[in-house]
């Protein structure tokens, strides 16, 4: 296969598919939620491999968001242009990060890149491609390919290291590449004068603060902000959007000792629910049958309280904030409503694709009918 059409992937969709049968065949007496962490991980594992050599915490940062942009919402294969862009995400200021993805740049073109020019291109790449950071390690190697560093249309493989292309000897002992042989004196004169000012610039901007550096957490007010329009949404009428008694709700939710009766949890989940036209009462069935309404008692209440609908996965591998996977739990419950053949019972045929346990649509209808029979607000 010619250079420019190879392509290597850490992870595929039909990866994560052979993984998940593996372990619902090789686990099948376990939980649901068992099964899905051991898949979780198992995923984690492959990207993990394959990223820089990022702290812990910061390598589980981008393989979480890797997961949930890549694997899941794309549904599209793990290469190396998705582990740059998700690491452009971080905090470009701090040398825990910059200095090993300098170095897995070089792994992967297989050049030697000198550390104020990747800095002044990643400043670039990152200043100017907010808020989509797409194409950004297409354009990095292009302007490698432009200043000679690297070959035109090689794509190293992201499975495993680039090869090094051969980078001969000069009388100093350092390496260049084979194009720079050829510069005259001249050349690396003004280049070197170009450096410097270009470092006294980037020093200069990194005493400024940048807006741009990193996401804003994800807040109720930005939330409410930034509603998105439902569209096709195909839920049957007893699963829209309809008043709840909250004083009811907070009742109900405190028999069962659970940590969603308080903020910001009650109101995150309700405004998702008015925001994409779903009964709020079927979100929270949804948390009863994952996680029990998430319990006060339980050590991790906490954590799992920020992603009680196990969204990718589970609260686990991916813990972000009560109104993110309220969000996309509700993103997730409109997408797989959609086409439901006649007759077919909708929760039923959510269980499809939103659950691995084959039970969960009897689960959560049974908790839905009981929290209408309590809560709902009649007219």
């Amino acid at each position: 296969m010619p250079a420019e059409q190879a392509e290597a992937f850490v992870l595929t969709p039909t990866d994560v598919r052979k993984i998940r049968q593996y372990v619902q065949h090789k686990y099948a007496a376990m939980p649901q939620d068992k099964r899905a962490e051991i898949v979780a991980d198992a995923v984690s594992r492959i990207i993990h491999k394959q990223l820089p050599s990022f702290e812990e915490a910061i390598k589980h940062e981008v393989t979480a968001r890797l997961i949930r942009t890549t694997v899941l919402e794309k549904q599209m294969p793990v290469r190396a242009d998705d582990i740059f862009e998700a690491c452009l995400s971080l905090d470009m200021t701090d040398a825990k990060v910059v200095t090993p993805l300098h170095q897995w740049v070089e792994e992967q073109t297989g050049a030697e890149l000198a550390w104020d020019l990747f800095h002044i291109q990643l400043d670039k790449l990152v200043q100017h491609q907010q808020p989509s950071i797409q194409g950004a390690w297409e354009q990095l190697k292009e302007w490698m390919r432009s200043e000679h560093l690297i070959e035109v249309n090689i794509r190293p493989p992201v499975a495993e290291l680039a090869e090094v292309v051969p980078l001969p000897l000069q009388n100093d002992g350092r390496k260049f590449a084979k194009p720079y042989r050829s510069k005259q004196t001249l050349t690396y004169l003004l280049l070197s004068l170009l450096l410097v000012c270009a470092s006294l610039l980037y020093g200069w901007s990194l005493l400024k603060p940048s807006p741009n550096k990193l996401q804003p957490p994800v807040n109720l007010q930005s939330f409410e902000k930034a509603k998105p329009v439902v569209k096709n949404n195909e839920l049957p009428e007893e699963l829209r959007y309809a008043d709840v008694d909250k004083v009811s709700l907070v009742d109900f939710l405190n028999s069962r000792d659970s940590l969603l009766a308080e903020q910001p949890y009650l109101d995150a989940i309700i405004d998702a629910a008015r925001t994409f036209d779903i009964h709020p009462l079927f979100l929270f069935a949804i948390t009863g049958q994952e996680q029990a309404f998430v319990p006060k008692s339980n050590k991790q209440a906490k954590k799992i309280a920020n992603n009680p609908f196990n969204v990718f996965y589970s609260w686990k591998d991916y813990n972000t904030t009560i109104h993110d996977s309220a969000r996309i739990a509700s993103e997730t419950v409109l997408k797989w409503s959609r086409n439901r053949p006649e007759g077919k019972d909708p929760i039923a045929w959510i269980n499809r694709k939103y659950a691995e346990d084959q039970h969960w649509a009897d689960g959560v209808s049974k908790i839905f009918a009981t929290m209408k029979s309590k809560v709902e607000r009649t007219s």
